[in-house]
């Protein structure tokens, strides 16, 4: 008889641990899928707030160095494109060459070295004033050979000031359109502003993830990124 009892308390404890092991196991679980899907939302909010950089290599071949010499290419352009164009020697560079836009053609003025030289005609479907607009002779003697396009994804303070706005003014309709189910608020910090997204504020008990991002600015410099996302 004892020993029927005894049976008993060690299968009634092994049952119990193995109860408490899964339970734990299955919170777990459950807490990781959240973690993982506030991830994700984050990535859609970052996705949204980015805009697709396009980059034109142009180059033009010299047979000895030359200063202040008037390049061009001709363009394909499409909506605001236009506008934002800018002209940098090199992907490191982020300082813009001085430029003009007549028609379908970008002129801009560089100094040249022997041999390949190397530019980036950039532009983005941004609505901001027109950028190539100083005073840059219109010669069309130095066309450069462009190359395949390249595209990047890249922040901008126009469109952050654009989807901040959104965020604000109709948070619910904005927060649709990304497609996320979690709530959310937005701290975008860059050399020159600092803005806050998002007219939603958790309450009291939520579980908050934070989703902290970084990235380079198309107007030069960068931003950091501090996301709350809650169920």
């Amino acid at each position: 008889m004892r020993i029927d009892w005894i049976v008993a308390v060690v299968i009634f404890l092994m049952f119990a641990g193995w109860a408490f092991a899964y339970h734990s196991l299955f919170s777990a679980g459950k807490i990781v899928s959240r973690s993982e899907s506030a991830f994700l939302a984050g990535e859609k909010i970052i996705d949204y707030m980015q805009v697709e950089l396009s980059s034109v290599p142009a180059n033009f071949s010299s047979g000895s160095d030359l200063d202040n010499v008037t390049l061009w290419a001709y363009m394909d352009w499409t909506g605001n494109e236009k506008n934002s164009t800018r002209i940098v020697k090199g992907h490191l560079s982020n300082e813009s060459l001085p430029c003009v836009i007549s028609g379908d053609k970008v002129y801009w003025n560089a100094s040249l070295s022997t041999g390949n030289n190397f530019f980036f005609i950039e532009y983005a479907e941004l609505n901001k004033p027109l950028n190539c607009n100083q005073n840059v002779p219109q010669s069309d003697e130095n066309q450069t050979t462009l190359w395949a396009v390249e595209y990047k994804d890249i922040f901008s303070t126009a469109k952050n000031s654009q989807v901040c706005g959104q965020m604000n003014n109709s948070y619910a309709l904005t927060k649709d359109e990304i497609g996320v189910t979690f709530d959310f608020n937005v701290l975008v910090e860059t050399d020159s502003d600092v803005l806050t997204c998002g007219s939603a504020v958790p309450k009291t008990g939520r579980e908050i993830f934070v989703y902290p991002a970084t990235g380079a600015l198309f107007e030069g410099g960068g931003m950091n990124i501090s996301m709350r996302l809650w169920l």
